[in-house]
């Protein structure tokens, strides 16, 4: 993997880690449709980076026979505007009861 390839992998980590880090505080973390989203997972054994479970996964990014899948060919720029830039995250304290 490049410098290139291996800076866009760091970014996608640390968004995974900081709606990880929202969830884990009490938030609730919505994606760019308006769902909501669930924890980030890494797959150690194929290494891999997703959502979901075993019935149905969002892969992110990962190794698949030595090639890097997922958003390392396309600028990291481009990539946070298409997949993150409208997530929302939201603290259930500060909804109001009607």
């Amino acid at each position: 993997m490049n410098k290139l390839e291996k800076a866009r992998y760091r970014n996608i980590l640390k968004k995974a880690a900081k709606v990880n880090r929202l969830l884990k505080k009490g938030y609730l973390v919505f994606d760019h449709y308006g769902n909501k989203t669930e924890k980030f997972k890494y797959c150690k054994k194929q290494k891999y980076l997703y959502q979901g479970n075993e019935q149905g996964r969002v892969v992110y990014v990962g190794r698949k026979e030595s090639l890097w899948i997922s958003a390392l060919d396309i600028p990291i720029k481009e990539y946070n505007a298409k997949r993150f830039d409208k997530w929302t995250a939201v603290h259930p304290k500060h909804i109001k009861k009607i």
